[in-house]
């Protein structure tokens, strides 16, 4: 059985803040690296114990380069380097029976969330046909195209409701209890360590109670999967007009700009449409 895993950071068991802990290069970078490795690794022990017999791990926070390797569990492999767009032959494809997400957190403007944001600080809310979302949903959208139903998910406790709002049934490691934007009641990592790592293998054990989320259909005969952006600011909208026009038109085959801080994207492969477009964007 395959299992799929994508990582981030700012969910991870005692990261609490943007600059001194989850970016890259910050005073507790390292720290926070080591602290994302209990994490992780927990997930992928459960999942193997759970039934699994390949992990296969995606890195998605900043330069996708946050897993120290020489700690790595070494029956699982990893994609380093976020290159957003990955071919199905080397990374998530219908032969994948579940997805974990480890160190995820709310979506922007969610109040009292900890690091809250949508993929990027520019971005003040993203909807895919109609729902507002952030990553998580983003992500279990982008999973059922596969057939690939989200099992697991780790984070703070704003992440986690948010995440329950949408997929309604998986199985949830709360290893923080947000108090604001940077600042939460964090677990000790041997606990979290235990949580994550209990609730992977049940995740594992029960893979056929699971259903691949898929937005509502919006019975549109053209597109079946309609973006709709706000940014902060009018400048970023700029911006992400000018990343489409450097993308093919079958990546992104529709775009316009709907208002002075909105945007539109509109396709039919929704993993190219959004991962084509962070890619540039970002």
């Amino acid at each position: 059985m395959k299992i799929y895993i994508i990582i981030d950071m700012e969910g991870i068991t005692g990261v609490v803040s943007p600059d001194k802990q989850a970016k890259p290069g910050s005073p507790g970078y390292e720290e926070a690296r080591e602290l994302l490795m209990s994490d992780l690794n927990a997930a992928v022990e459960g999942a193997l114990e759970g039934g699994a017999s390949q992990v296969l791990i995606y890195d998605m926070h900043y330069y996708g380069l946050n897993v120290i390797l020489d700690k790595l569990h070494p029956k699982a492999k990893i994609i380093m380097g976020n290159p957003h767009v990955v071919s199905p032959e080397m990374g998530l494809n219908n032969t994948f029976k579940g997805m974990l997400m480890i160190g995820f957190h709310a979506m922007a403007e969610t109040e009292r969330a900890l690091l809250p944001h949508t993929y990027s600080y520019d971005m003040k809310a993203l909807y895919l046909n109609g729902v507002l979302m952030g990553e998580i949903g983003m992500e279990a959208s982008i999973a059922g195209t596969y057939g690939i139903p989200l099992v697991m998910l780790s984070g703070d406790s704003k992440g986690i409701e948010e995440g329950k709002e949408i997929v309604e049934d998986f199985e949830e490691a709360t290893v923080k209890y947000a108090i604001d934007d940077e600042a939460a009641v964090c677990l000790p990592l041997s606990i979290s360590k235990e949580i994550i790592k209990e609730k992977a293998l049940s995740a594992v054990k029960r893979i056929n109670d699971f259903k691949p989320y898929s937005p509502p259909n919006l019975n549109d005969p053209q597109y079946a999967y309609h973006i709709r952006l706000e940014f902060y600011q009018a400048s970023f909208v700029d911006k992400a007009l000018a990343a489409v026009k450097e993308i093919d038109k079958e990546i992104i085959p529709w775009a316009k700009k709907i208002s002075e801080k909105k945007i539109a994207l509109k396709g039919n492969n929704l993993p190219l449409l959004w991962k084509g477009f962070t890619k540039i964007y970002q």
